[in-house]
């Protein structure tokens, strides 16, 4: 035996053996469809926790004194909907210090200007719409 043949037994003998081609191209294809697999799971589960029913665009906050922010965004949804919409206020290092929950709707027109206060436990250095969800579909 030479010293590369030594050396490969050696390396055999605490690794186990070499996958040959076939090996390779499985663990490859396993390696593809646990990727696609997972890929496709990330999709579904973004799509089932989005709620497409309501829609916010930030408009602006302002400081009303060092335990309340004002928050004004604007709701898109459908007309007669009602939605609940969670509104955050965060300090200088974005830490939460004040959360309200705000109703918006029923409305008329698909677009509704909201100004929420919120209540803080320190001051405020911004302000943001953390999510809203329909809470009922029309009303009448």
């Amino acid at each position: 035996m030479t010293s590369d043949d030594d050396t490969r037994a050696a390396l055999e003998e605490r690794y186990g053996p070499t996958p040959d081609a076939a090996t390779r191209r499985r663990r490859r294809l396993l390696l593809v469809v646990l990727a696609v697999v997972a890929v496709v799971g990330f999709v579904v589960l973004a799509v089932i926790t989005t709620d497409e029913a309501v829609h916010t665009d930030d408009v602006g906050f302002s400081v009303v004194d060092d335990s309340a922010v004002e928050v004004t965004f604007i709701a898109h949804m459908d007309p007669g909907t009602t939605a609940e919409c969670t509104v955050l206020a965060l300090n200088e290092t974005f830490n939460q210090v004040g959360v309200a929950r705000v109703p918006v709707g029923p409305s008329e027109g698909r677009s509704t200007l909201v100004t929420a206060r919120v209540a803080t436990s320190e001051p405020a250095a911004g302000a943001r719409i953390a999510g809203c969800r329909a809470t009922a579909d029309e009303v009448g």
